[in-house]
């Protein structure tokens, strides 16, 4: 029976229920037919309009169609996504909530005839069956018996999109005892002709029936990765169709279709894609095109900007490039260019930055702010038209205390053209908004969909992660250019991670920008073979031509080397030593049509070298005190770099005595997040490109008179700021190299603005033990070997042994001999014989760790398919989830990527006790921390702890940017024990447990969350006993841990 002209379906399909009405009107809801063709326009129209064009010619190529029936095919799986509604378990689950008003929805499907077997509604294993997996089984069976010839491989990918829908592979047996296979057989015909109606109603209705002819003609399975990414793109349909706000719940004709879907994707309101306009002109002089992203007026640019652009205008079809270059010369620019570059070659709509850590992020989203406002600017002068809006977001879990990110506008509306007469309460953007937060992106899942991106690098790590919802993850980054920095930061563990996420973008060739002053060459070759073998995989369907032969390939790339300045990587012969390449500053690129054999591009070596004194130091705080002796009679800034909190702790205490608490700021990782964030400020006002010293303006100036910083890492990858003189631990020589990056950064500074005494750069190293020399090993402090491989200490320090005896390190000459030296595989020839055994000791540790790290980290990795493997579900047998409700996919995602226990983040707040100073009385009011600058706004917030309502969204706000996580002793390592055997992670879970404060529960920010519940001991000073250990805070020295005497 054909269904009436004015109706979608017959009476007997319309029956069946996707969603249920709200709590006003519950039996008002949403037919099954009509969510199906919601999500295939929702589909058609982010095709149309968001999709990035680079990612359409991709699924083209894989799927061997046509543009057009791409298109279709891809909507109609999205329409068909829910096929699974229409089955016994789903259609009566409501039963069980037994009430009158959700019996309605069976009913009506029992008044057309259709039986509920009781076993099949509630199946006796108590196992429920997910629709998703209903929907696999169904289309398998739909496309075998309507689409002849279509092979068992083809069937099963496309089927598995629908499976997959929820974020997850369907646990999918073909087996015909699978529940739900089981269906197939048992239900009657009336089921069957209404699986056959949806399957003809979205086929006609997105015009698929060519492209599933054309795929079983050709008979080649879908690649996973474009699997991945059209579930990604389906799972977005999905979540647009489901939401009331957009597609309201109601019945509707078939001549209100085309209407329904217009309106709904106008009350989404998504902006129209990014697109790159840069001038592509090859005679466009470099120094013009950052002129015009960067608003710098005939800038000179250094020798490396000008190459990464001759290197990207090189990249027709995309591909990978690494940009090594030193500290302070203008590489994220020069990224950024070349994204715009990459971005118009390979059809990209959007830009992803990622950065080691939150304050790097933090520190980037400003800049690439502002080249997105340069950008789009120019891009309306030229064209003649009104500034275009765009979506932004900053992807950590901190963002809501950026006040970048929370400052930028948010609407739910970026396309001006609604609807007349259409309720219109929601929120559209200024004329002239030129980078906005669109409310239907916001969260990390759906945050990844915006046009521009900056965020840590876990979020491109967990591309590699067998997680929930990776496939909208992968989608969000196969759309964009990805710029990721630092890539010398991350260890053997995240390394797994970082080149199983190269290898999965490789394979839809999306472009990657890599950057980094300190990169070992072994970690560039193995970055950049990841990511060419999935490029190879991925231009199988373009049928790239074979190499030249060996003896033709070398000519032709001498010849290109002296026509374009660039040259093939070099490749050792078998008998050679491994070749030590030294080059430095340098561009390599990586493209299909090299085949993916890397190009190097060399850069002029500046005439002008940078020369720093290296000079060794005793451990004890009375040799710091000798070389910051200047500061007492005179002016300057100092930086002091430990290696653990501990020691940053006792240095700032010990110069905070010699020259008084207001001369002295402490930054590291154990401050909460507000007070971090007020660190930053700080330091940046004081101490960035703007601040300036006069001797005329003394203390008033912008940069200070006087002060010195102490802390740990975070001052080697974060923060633009320029120090006078330093004092580090001894490190891996890249992070020292880093670490000296923050030694007279700044150029435009004058030789005035330093005191005579810091005039020539000087670091000074400290933080070793026993100094060593070509006749005997040097050994180092046990938390310096605890957080560094002692193996890499070593050879770090094996290099720097002419620089302990006076030989300057010129910068940028030393950096690449230095860093290539220390971590060749070969690196035992420049280990000093005395050194021998001790050195091969560490080796052996070392390659123990690694090979232990890797491991560890295959256990959740997104595996590649090995053979007679198509399926996602192939590459996902490991599925991480959170087995305790307490941490979100997210949290425990992220946990994933990173080489580290578990470990709790609390919020610290100040209490007052019905009893104080006992621990088990009830807590009667709190209050925040005081601000670290005196202005104390935080004083005003104090609050009654058994008030009724919960504190305002300002006020949780506040109270969720106190968040600490607890120091290592307990995370959940197995060795963190109390007395009794207990993990010292579960004691504190149990005993912070109990402090709950019961409004919050009722703030979305801040259910669920710990308290770290201090009381103030004396003015200024915050104690907690938690487990075996007191921990005290100071705004001046963050959280410190002591272990109490009752414990063993």
């Amino acid at each position: 029976m054909a269904p009436a002209p004015e109706h979608l379906s017959t009476p007997e399909t319309a029956s069946f229920w996707a969603k249920t009405g709200d709590k006003d009107s519950p039996t008002r809801g949403l037919s099954l037919v009509q969510h199906m063709l919601d999500a295939g326009s929702v589909a058609a129209r982010l095709w149309d309009t968001w999709l990035a064009p680079g990612l359409q010619k991709r699924f083209s190529e894989h799927l061997h169609l046509s543009m057009e029936d791409t298109r279709a095919l891809v909507c109609w799986l999205a329409a068909t996504h829910d096929m699974g509604k229409a089955t016994p378990e789903f259609s009566g689950q409501l039963d069980a909530r037994r009430d009158e008003n959700l019996a309605i929805y069976r009913q009506r499907i029992e008044q057309q005839d259709f039986e509920f077997p009781e076993d099949l509604v509630t199946p006796t294993s108590g196992m429920r069956c997910p629709h998703s997996k209903y929907s696999q089984s169904i289309l398998t069976h739909l496309l075998t018996s309507n689409v002849e010839g279509m092979p068992s491989e083809v069937v099963e990918t496309l089927a598995s999109i629908s499976g997959a829908h929820h974020g997850t592979p369907a646990d999918y047996m073909p087996a015909s005892t699978e529940l739900s296979n089981v269906i197939l057989e048992r239900l009657s015909p009336k089921w069957h002709a209404t699986w056959q109606e949806l399957y003809d109603i979205t086929l006609e209705r997105f015009g698929a029936s060519s492209a599933l002819q054309q795929l079983a003609q050709h008979g080649q399975a879908i690649p996973v990765s474009v699997q991945f990414c059209i579930t990604g793109f389906v799972i977005m349909s999905d979540w647009i169709a489901s939401n009331p706000d957009f597609f309201p719940m109601g019945t509707f004709g078939s001549a209100e279709q085309e209407q329904r879907a217009r309106i709904g994707w106008q009350a989404l309101g998504l902006e129209q894609r990014w697109i790159a306009a840069l001038d592509i002109n090859p005679d466009t002089p470099a120094a013009d095109l950052y002129a015009s992203r960067f608003g710098w007026s005939n800038p000179t640019l250094r020798p490396m900007q000008e190459v990464v652009v001759e290197a990207a205008r090189s990249m027709q079809s995309g591909g990978m490039m690494c940009i090594e270059a030193p500290m302070g010369q203008g590489k994220t620019e020069a990224g950024l260019i070349a994204a715009e570059f990459l971005a118009q070659a390979t059809g990209r709509t959007g830009v992803a930055f990622a950065a080691p850590t939150q304050a790097t992020s933090n520190a980037l989203f400003d800049r690439v702010i502002e080249w997105v406002k340069y950008q789009t600017s120019n891009v309306a002068q030229e064209h003649g038209g009104p500034i275009e809006p765009h979506s932004m977001f900053l992807g950590h879990s901190k963002n809501r205390f950026n006040k970048s990110y929370e400052a930028l506008s948010k609407a739910d509306i970026f396309d001006e053209s609604s609807t007349p007469g259409r309720d219109n309460n929601r929120k559209t953007l200024r004329p002239g908004t030129s980078l906005a937060r669109h409310s239907w992106l916001s969260g990390t899942k759906k945050g990844l969909l915006s046009s521009f991106v900056v965020c840590t690098i876990d979020q491109v790590l967990m591309t590699a992660l067998q997680t929930r919802h990776v496939m909208l993850r992968y989608l969000g980054l196969a759309s964009k250019v990805i710029i990721i920095d630092e890539v010398h930061a991350y260890d053997a563990y995240m390394s797994k991670y970082l080149s199983a996420a190269l290898y999965w973008l490789g394979q839809m060739n999306v472009p990657v920008i890599l950057m980094s002053a300190t990169l070992p060459s072994a970690t560039r070759d193995d970055l950049m073979k990841s990511y060419a073998k999935g490029l190879k995989i991925g231009a199988e369907p373009n049928k790239v031509a074979a190499p030249a032969p060996p003896s033709q390939n070398d000519l032709m790339a001498k010849m290109k080397a002296r026509l374009a300045g660039i040259q093939a990587a070099p490749k050792p012969e078998a008998s050679e030593e491994p070749f030590l390449d030294l080059d430095y500053p340098v561009v390599h690129t990586l493209t299909a049509e090299d085949n993916g054999t890397p190009k190097k591009w060399k850069v002029e070596q500046p005439v002008e070298q940078t020369e720093i004194e290296l000079k060794l130091i005793d451990d004890s705080p009375e040799s710091v005190l000798n070389v910051l002796e200047p500061l007492a009679n005179d002016h300057g800034c100092a930086a002091v770099i430990c290696n653990t909190v501990g020691r940053a702790q006792e240095m700032h205490a010990f110069l905070s005595e010699q020259f008084g608490e207001e001369h002295v700021i402490l930054t590291h990782s154990r401050f909460t997040a507000t007070h971090r964030a007020e660190q930053e400020e700080l330091l940046v006002s004081k101490l960035g490109k703007k601040a300036h010293y006069s001797k005329a303006d003394g203390e008033d100036s912008s940069r200070p008179h006087r002060l010195i910083v102490v802390g740990t890492q975070v001052i080697e990858q974060s923060l633009d700021l320029d120090f006078d003189v330093m004092v580090t631990d001894f490190a891996p020589v890249d992070l020292v190299l880093q670490r000296m990056g923050r030694l007279h950064r700044h150029d435009s500074r004058s030789s005035s603005e330093r005191t005579p005494a810091y005039r020539n750069p000087v670091c000074y190293v400290r933080g070793v033990e026993t100094f060593g020399s070509h006749d005997e090993a040097p050994d180092f402090p046990r938390g310096s070997k605890a957080v560094y491989e002692p193996m890499i200490l070593f050879s770090s320090y094996a290099q720097l042994l002419p620089h302990f005896d006076g030989e300057p390190i010129r910068i940028p000459a030393d950096i690449s001999p230095l860093v290539q030296k220390t971590y060749q595989e070969n690196t035992s020839a420049e280990i000093p014989n005395a050194w021998a055994e001790v050195y091969e000791s560490a080796k052996r540790d070392y390659q123990q760790n690694q090979d232990h790290a890797e491991r560890r980290a295959e256990g959740y990795l997104l595996c590649a398919p090995e053979r007679e493997q198509y399926t996602m579900a192939d590459c996902m047998k490991s599925l991480l989830h959170s087995n305790d409700r307490r941490f979100s996919d997210e949290q425990i995602g992220e946990a994933k990527v990173r080489d580290t226990d578990a470990s709790l983040e609390v919020i610290a707040i100040i209490v007052e006790r019905n009893q104080p100073g006992n621990p088990k009385s009830a807590i009667k009011s709190y209050r925040l921390l005081p601000s670290i600058n005196g202005t104390d706004e935080a004083d005003s917030l104090r609050f009654d702890a058994s008030a009724d309502d919960p504190p305002t969204y300002w006020q949780s706000m506040q109270l969720a940017a106190s968040s600490i996580r607890l120091p290592y002793q307990y995370s959940d390592a197995p060795n963190h024990r109390i007395r009794g055997g207990k993990l010292r992670f579960d004691a504190a879970l149990d005993q912070l447990e109990k402090d709950r404060i019961e409004n919050w529960q009722k703030s979305f920010m801040l259910e669920g969350q710990l308290i770290l519940p201090f009381e103030e001991v004396e003015a200024g000073v915050y104690s907690y006993e938690l487990c075996d250990y007191e921990l005290v805070y100071t705004t001046q020295l963050g959280l410190q841990s002591f272990k109490l005497d009752n414990e063993d």
